[in-house]
């Protein structure tokens, strides 16, 4: 269940359990869930989403305000505010990769790494945020990066072979 006002969200489970709620400054519009427990909102200006974890962010920038009414294998269905319905895919790889980190499926993380439709660093930031240095190291390619990472997360083994991937030791 989401309970939406102005500038709030507040999420919650089936029998009204406290999930996670957030403020945003621009004005909350509508919002729908998607099959995989994914809150998918839109303020004035942009489609967002939010986890269960309460993990979120910006799918993308919108011109004109919409109302969205469902969302659902990776589409969003609207209407906007000439009362034309629409249609609009979304790219949900960001949320879908964080989602399956968060259940920890791990299959899907590695399917999400290998497809490499992920801004590195970005996805870097946030593994290392989140305690999964682990799989960040599958992420780098520049050995200098590597070498860094491994040695902050105390993987000697790999730092070394970084290290003397790049000439650093």
């Amino acid at each position: 269940v989401a309970f939406m006002s102005k500038h709030n969200v507040l999420l919650a489970g089936k029998n009204l359990e406290y999930y996670h709620s957030f403020h945003e400054n621009i004005r909350v519009k509508s919002g729908a869930w998607d099959e995989n427990g994914v809150f998918v909102y839109a303020t004035l200006s942009h489609v967002k989403y939010c986890l269960p974890n309460g993990d979120s962010g910006i799918i993308h920038s919108l011109a004109n305000p919409i109302y969205i009414t469902r969302v659902a294998k990776q589409n969003m269905y609207y209407i906007d505010r000439e009362q034309k319905v629409g249609k609009q895919r979304l790219n949900c790889s960001e949320y879908l990769f964080k989602l399956a980190l968060h259940k920890r499926n791990f299959n899907d993380v590695k399917l999400w790494i290998t497809n490499g439709r992920l801004c590195g660093n970005a996805v870097i930031g946030y593994l290392k945020q989140k305690g999964f240095p682990e799989v960040a190291l599958h992420f780098v390619e520049d050995q200098q990066t590597r070498f860094n990472l491994a040695l902050e997360y105390g993987h000697i083994e790999e730092a070394m072979t970084a290290g003397m991937g790049w000439g650093g030791v």
